[in-house]
Parts: structure tokens; C-alpha cells; sequence
């Protein structure tokens, strides 16, 4: 019988060593995954990656690639060119209309002519002279607008996360912090950091979206930008068209910024978790749901960022 025990303890031990391993390797994992998506952002060792590339470039560097080398500008070119030659003449037909019907609107306003002013002349002129140059260079103009949004995720990035990786190379969870876990607590935990690695990897697929159809939308926005900033001249009704378009593309451009938060907090919260693991020997499987938890609702969050922004800029 002491063979046997002996033979079961022994099993028992290699059992606990092998998921020891696994847990901290699924955790190296997802350091290394987290480190190689948000690396170097800033600074001059930047490498450039995909998620930098889509929070912090300008419309008209932007590829699409992982490089930080300028690739080409076919994006930027295309809707420059369907911009210029397609929409402005639209934009400047609605301005011509909208102005002539001011102009009526301006005369008839000065009771029929018997309080007639000629200076409204000259506001109409300087009015019609400011519409055909914001109309004829709105592309330019709403992408600068959008840029300011690009220097605020830039700066954030900088601030946040500084020119180093996300996640510090000395932060790892260690072997002896699950030493006091037996078999069956070791089995749950790796089960948990399983699922907190695929948690970590569809975040990243999330993200990747979120930024890909926020940069879309913003080369849809850009395209289209002769028509409402055309209806902005008017001095009704048709102005809520040229605002909104202005709400909706300061919101895309600060969508950027959310997403930075966000990220900020789930490092916060994942190096927390992570040293509390290391020095903590009780709790740790609730440690791991939390974790879990907090990694779903990021996930979540991302999601959610350009609902967030269109409503702190009264978007619809």
C-alpha cells in the first residue's frame, strides 16, 4: 500500500506541476498577445503596429497596415478624388439654392420693400463668398477637424502607456502563488485563465473591428462633406443637417479616445489582478472570475464606444 500511495502522490504532484505550468503560461500568453498588439506605441522606438496606425493617424497617412513606413495613400486619394469631382458640384448646387432663397428671404423681410436696406447686399456677398470656399475645401477642412481627435488618442497613448510595452515584462504570475491550491483548484483555475486567453483574443478581434469600421465611417463622413457643410449656411431649418454631420464626426474622432480609456482601465485592472495573485495565496479562483469578468466587459465596452461618444456629443 505505501508503493501505491507513493505512486498516486507522486501522479498528484506531476499533475499539479503540469497545470502550475499551464496557468502561467497561459498567462505569459496573454502578457505576450496584449505586449505585441499595443507595443511601442509612442515615442521614437514606435513600431508602428495596426492599432496605433488606426487611433493615430491622419486620414491621409492612413494605409491600413502594421507598418509605420508610408506604404500609400490610395484610401486617402480615392476619396479625394470621388469628393472633388462627384460631390462638390452637388454641395455647391444645394449653396446656390439655399443662398437665392435667402437672398429672397432678406429682401421680402424688409416689409415689402418699403424699408429697404442695402447692406444686406453685402452681407448675402460676404455670406455667399464664405459658402463657396468652405464648400470647395470642406474635405480639407473636416479632416482636420477629425485630426484633432488623432493628437487626443496620440496624447493619450503617450500618457498612458508612455513609448514602453502595455504590460511590464516583470509583471508574470509566479508558480508559488498557486502553491497552495490543490488539484481540483488547480484544474479550475487553468480551465478559467483558458477561457480569460480566448476572452484576451476576441478582445483584440473587437478592437480591431471597432477601429476598422470607425475608420470607414470617417472616409464616408469625408466623402459626403460638401452637402451638409453646404446646408450650414442656411438659416433654418436644413442647418440641423450641417451640425449634426459636425456632431457625428467629432464623435467618430473622440471614439478613438474612449477606446485608449478603456484601455488604460483593463491594464490597471489586469496588472492589479495580477500582483494581488502573486501575493495572495487565498481567493484565487475568485481572483480568476474577476478577471474573467472584467475581461468580458471590456469586450463590451469596446463595442459600446461609439454609442458612448455620439451621446457626450449629441449625435443621432
Amino acid at each position: 500500500m505505501g508503493v501505491i500511495s507513493d505512486a498516486i502522490d507522486a501522479l498528484e504532484d506531476w499533475c499539479c506541476d503540469l497545470f502550475k505550468d499551464g496557468i502561467k503560461s497561459q498567462f505569459d500568453g496573454i502578457s505576450d498577445l496584449l505586449t505585441d498588439t499595443f507595443a511601442q506605441t509612442t515615442g521614437s522606438g514606435a513600431k508602428g503596429n495596426l492599432v496605433s496606425n488606426f487611433l493615430t493617424k491622419h486620414p491621409a497617412q492612413f494605409t491600413g497596415t502594421a507598418g509605420s513606413a508610408p506604404t500609400g495613400y490610395g484610401i486617402w486619394a480615392t476619396i479625394e478624388t470621388l469628393c472633388n469631382n462627384v460631390v462638390v458640384p452637388i454641395g455647391g448646387f444645394i449653396l446656390t439654392v439655399i443662398l437665392l432663397n435667402e437672398l429672397c428671404q432678406m429682401v421680402i423681410r424688409g416689409n415689402n420693400f418699403k424699408d429697404f436696406d442695402d447692406s444686406i447686399f453685402i452681407k448675402w456677398i460676404i455670406k455667399a463668398l464664405c459658402g463657396v470656399i468652405l464648400v470647395a475645401n470642406t474635405y480639407y477642412i473636416a479632416s482636420a477637424l477629425f485630426s484633432f481627435g488623432t493628437n487626443v488618442c496620440s496624447n493619450g497613448l503617450a500618457t498612458l502607456f508612455g513609448s514602453g510595452d502595455y504590460l511590464s515584462k516583470s509583471l508574470a504570475i509566479k508558480k508559488s502563488a498557486l502553491n497552495s491550491l490543490g488539484l481540483g483548484e488547480l484544474m479550475t483555475v487553468w480551465f478559467i485563465s483558458l477561457i480569460v486567453h480566448l476572452g484576451v483574443m476576441i478582445l483584440i478581434v473587437a478592437i480591431v473591428i471597432t477601429l476598422a469600421s470607425r475608420i470607414i465611417e470617417v472616409f464616408m463622413y469625408l466623402s459626403i462633406a460638401p452637402i451638409p457643410m453646404a446646408t450650414m449656411m442656411d438659416s433654418g431649418e436644413w442647418a440641423s443637417i450641417g451640425k449634426n454631420w459636425v456632431k457625428q464626426l467629432l464623435a467618430l474622432s473622440f471614439q478613438g479616445f474612449f477606446i485608449v480609456v478603456a484601455l488604460g482601465i483593463f491594464k490597471t485592472l489586469f496588472s492589479n489582478m495580477i500582483a494581488t495573485l502573486n501575493s495572495s495565496k487565498d481567493g484565487v479562483i475568485m481572483q480568476m472570475a474577476m478577471l474573467m469578468g472584467y475581461t468580458a466587459a471590456l469586450i463590451f465596452t469596446i463595442l459600446r464606444t461609439g454609442v458612448i461618444s455620439k451621446s457626450v456629443f449629441n449625435a443621432h
